[in-house]
C-alpha cells in the first residue's frame, strides 16, 4: 500500500503546505526537474528548507534521516509539500515522466549522499511477470479402471486436476502418483504419461494453455495438494467456463492465472484446507454470514466470544476454526479490526470526541482504545485526526 505525503507518518521529514496561503519568495532558487528514473544512488539534503510540488504525473519522494540511509520510508507526492533542511531525499517517477517544481533559499547548500554501490535505490514497478496468452481447451474426463495412455509431448502448458480416484503420471520417466484433490502442471516439451488404477475409475479436469512463464521450473515436476485458495479459483474457473456473458472470457483468464499464481505461493502461505464436501462449505458460508451480520450489528456493544457461541450454538473451537479457514484469522481479532476501522471512519465524520468514540464502540478505557489504534494503525487516534485535511 502507498503511503501519501498527507499521512501523519511524513511528519518527521517534512509537512503539508497550504498553495494558496504560501507564496515562494522571489529570492529562493527556482527549478523545474523533469524525472523519468526507476532508480537513484545517492540522496540529497540541503541546510535549508525545501518547498516541492508535483506539476505532473506520480512521484515518489524517497527520504531518510541522515544516518539511517539504510532504512528509508516512500511517500507519493501530494500537494505542496516542505523537506525539513538536512533531510536526505531523492525522487522516482512512477509514472512514464513526471515534473516537479522545487524552491529553496539562494544560500541553501545542497550535499550529495552516494548509496552503496550495490544497494542503489530501486522502484519495482507493479506489472505482470508472466502472461497467459490463450486457452487452448479445457475438458473433463472420467476414465475407467485400468485405462491406460501412452504418452506425447506438446507445445502448450497442461494442467490435470483429480477430481475423484487415483492417477499415476510420467514425467520424462519419473513416476508421480496423484490423489484425490491433486493436480499436476506439464510444461511445454515434456513427454508424460498417465493411467488409471486398476479397481477404481477416475475422474479429472484438463486445461491446455499458452503461457509465457520465464521459469518453468517453478511449476513443474511435482504433485501440489489443492488447499482452498486453490480449489476456489478452480471452481470460478469452472463456474464462468459454462457461461455466455460478456468478457466471460476474459474472466476464465484471470482465474486461470489467480490458480497459477496460487500454485506459485504454494510452499511460501499457509492455506486453509478444502471443506470435505460442497455441503459442508455451503453450510460454513451461510453460517458465517450470519455471524458477521450479528457481528455488524452489535459493533457498539462489548460482545463476547461466549455471547457468539450462545447465539449460534457453537463451540467455540468450531468457532475458532470457521473464521480461520474462511476469514484467515481468529473471531476475536475480526471484531476488534471492525471495531477499529470503525473508529476511523467516526474520527473523520468529526461528530464525537475520542473518549466518547472509545465509549460508543465499546472499548473498556481511551487509554486501552488508544493502545489498540496504535498498534493496528501504527498512529494514535489523536494524531489520526491531525492528519485529516477535507
Amino acid at each position: 500500500m502507498f503511503t501519501k505525503t498527507t499521512s501523519f507518518a511524513f511528519s518527521e521529514y517534512g509537512e503539508i503546505v497550504n498553495k494558496s496561503e504560501y507564496k515562494f519568495p522571489q529570492k529562493n532558487i527556482h527549478s523545474t526537474l523533469r524525472i523519468k528514473e526507476k532508480s537513484f544512488t545517492s540522496f540529497l539534503s540541503y541546510d535549508h528548507d525545501v518547498y516541492i510540488q508535483a506539476t505532473s504525473g506520480i512521484v515518489m519522494l524517497v527520504v531518510c534521516k541522515e544516518g539511517n540511509i539504510k532504512a528509508p520510508e516512500q511517500f507519493i507526492i501530494h500537494r505542496t509539500i516542505k523537506i525539513k533542511k538536512g533531510i536526505l531525499f531523492n525522487f522516482i517517477s512512477i509514472s512514464h515522466s513526471a515534473r516537479i517544481l522545487m524552491n529553496t533559499d539562494t544560500k541553501a547548500k545542497k550535499t550529495t549522499h552516494p548509496l552503496p554501490k550495490d544497494a542503489p535505490i530501486v522502484y519495482e514497478p507493479i506489472i505482470p511477470s508472466f502472461e497467459i496468452k490463450e486457452i487452448l481447451s479445457y475438458f473433463y474426463q472420467v476414465r475407467n479402471a485400468s485405462y491406460e495412455f501412452p504418452g506425447e509431448e506438446h507445445e502448450f502448458w497442461e494442467l490435470t486436476f483429480i477430481d475423484n480416484g487415483e492417477l499415476t503420471t510420467t514425467v520424462n520417466d519419473e513416476e508421480y502418483n496423484l490423489d484425490e484433490m491433486d493436480l499436476i502442471l506439464y510444461a511445454p516439451g515434456q513427454y508424460h504419461t498417465q493411467k488409471t488404477g486398476h479397481s477404481k475409475s477416475c475422474s479429472y479436469l484438463t486445461i491446455l494453455f499458452d503461457m509465457e512463464l520465464p521459469d518453468a521450473y517453478l511449476l513443474t515436476d511435482r504433485v501440489y495438494h489443492a488447499h482452498r485458495d486453490i480449489q476456489n479459483a478452480l471452481n470460478n474457473f469452472i463456474k464462468v467456463s459454462s457461461n455466455d456473458m460478456l468478457y466471460d472470457n476474459e474472466l476464465m483468464l484471470c482465474y486461470l492465472k489467480e490458480l497459477i499464481i496460487r500454485i506459485l505461493q504454494y510452499d511460501f502461505l499457509s492455506s486453509s484446507p478444502i471443506a470435505s464436501t460442497p455441503m459442508q462449505q455451503r453450510f460454513e458460508n451461510e453460517l458465517l454470514n450470519e455471524i458477521i451480520v450479528y457481528i455488524n450489528d452489535m459493533i457498539y456493544k462489548q460482545l463476547t466470544i461466549e455471547e457468539i457461541c450462545n447465539k449460534f450454538s457453537i463451540s467455540r473451537s468450531s468457532l475458532q476454526l470457521l473464521f480461520k479457514n474462511n476469514l484467515g484469522t481468529a473471531p476475536k481479532q475480526y471484531i476488534s479490526d471492525l471495531k477499529l476501522n470503525k473508529s476511523k471512519h467516526l474520527i473523520k465524520e468529526s461528530m464525537y470526541t475520542i473518549s466518547e468514540i472509545a465509549s460508543m464502540l465499546g472499548f473498556t478505557s481511551i487509554h486501552y482504545f488508544s493502545r489498540k489504534f496504535k498498534q493496528q494503525f501504527g498512529i494514535t487516534p489523536t494524531d489520526y485526526a491531525k492528519t485529516i485535511y477535507n
